[in-house]
């Protein structure tokens, strides 16, 4: 009975309800219970995270700049910044390039793009407080805007119509897509925060599109310099921080993948797990309204839309008379 109310506490963590609370259990009982010690067994990972959760615990790792979350899946390789080696179909990513800086190119002056804030949190700077009170920044200065294609399975339809072939390419290139795909800009003199992800479940792919010089990121201990056209892929539950002393703005997208090293059956457990929790949010919006959503992540998101009034922000280097290198 211990170990049912402990199983019961841990689906109810993530929302579970009905039939996806139904199928859930189901693969525990077949695949998590049933085949462990079996040459069947393709979810020894979960089962380890799931045994955590069962008992209140999150997985003690030690990795140096690695967080520590509720959501971090054991027994997968932490890697900092991955080997491009690892990643075959990068380049087939990198061949899309200009096809995407041209439609991203195109969208300038439509509204697009919208400030990036996050949640409230107990212990903030004063000058990440923006003047309009939604949220919190994520820079202490300059300026962070992202336009979003997905976000954790919400499809973004008015910005994905704006970049047809960007989302042919997330669609048909890049494997296991975690539904979660943005535009991330960054204004000349910005600095992005020490921050982590929230899990390692997912690896993070940049594909740099224009104004790279004088960008770099910390991932971990590691410092990486993008060039425009070189994608890479790295782990964003280590703490990571970016500079822009670039005299352009800085424009990356950004396209998430479940982790390589979990197996298919672990990444439809997980998915069901997350649609619980998002099927749920959207049963609160439409019963409550958005005041029941307003410092939630996706409030935030949903209220941020439309702040930007112009495209100021938006630097190319062109309008100074110069050549842009793409």
């Amino acid at each position: 009975e211990a170990i049912i109310a402990a199983l019961d506490r841990v689906l109810d963590e993530w929302l579970l309800t009905g039939i996806l609370r139904a199928g859930a259990q189901k693969f525990i009982r077949d695949k998590i219970v049933g085949c462990s010690g079996t040459d069947k067994d393709t979810c020894v990972r979960v089962r380890q995270w799931l045994l955590l959760r069962m008992n209140k615990k999150v997985w003690q790792h030690g990795v140096p700049h690695m967080g520590l979350s509720p959501d971090t899946i054991p027994g997968v390789r932490t890697i900092p910044v991955w080997p491009n080696e690892e990643f075959s179909w990068l380049s087939a990513v990198e061949d899309c390039h200009q096809v995407i800086v041209d439609e991203l190119l195109s969208v300038r002056g439509s509204g697009t793009f919208q400030p990036y804030r996050d949640p409230p949190r107990e212990i903030v700077g004063k000058e990440q407080i923006p003047s309009d009170g939604i949220g919190i920044e994520g820079v202490d200065r300059g300026a962070w805007n992202v336009a979003y294609l997905f976000l954790n399975h919400k499809k973004f339809e008015d910005n994905c119509s704006r970049f047809p072939r960007t989302i042919e390419a997330i669609s048909s290139v890049f494997p296991r897509h975690y539904t979660h795909a943005f535009f991330s800009a960054l204004t000349p003199n910005s600095h992005i925060l020490p921050h982590h992800g929230p899990s390692n479940r997912m690896l993070r792919v940049w594909l740099p599109l224009c104004g790279l010089d004088g960008f770099r990121l910390r991932v971990g201990d590691q410092i990486v310099t993008p060039q425009a056209g070189k994608a890479f892929v790295w782990d964003h539950s280590f703490e990571h921080e970016a500079w822009h002393d670039g005299d352009e703005t800085r424009i990356v997208l950004i396209v998430d993948i479940w982790h390589p090293d979990l197996t298919d059956d672990e990444v439809k457990f997980l998915k069901t797990l997350q649609n619980a929790r998002l099927k749920a949010g959207r049963e609160l919006l439409e019963r409550e309204g958005n005041g029941a959503i307003d410092d939630t992540y996706y409030g935030i998101v949903e209220r941020t839309r439309g702040l930007l009034t112009s495209d100021d922000w938006w630097v190319i280097k062109a309008e100074r008379g110069e050549q842009v290198v793409n």
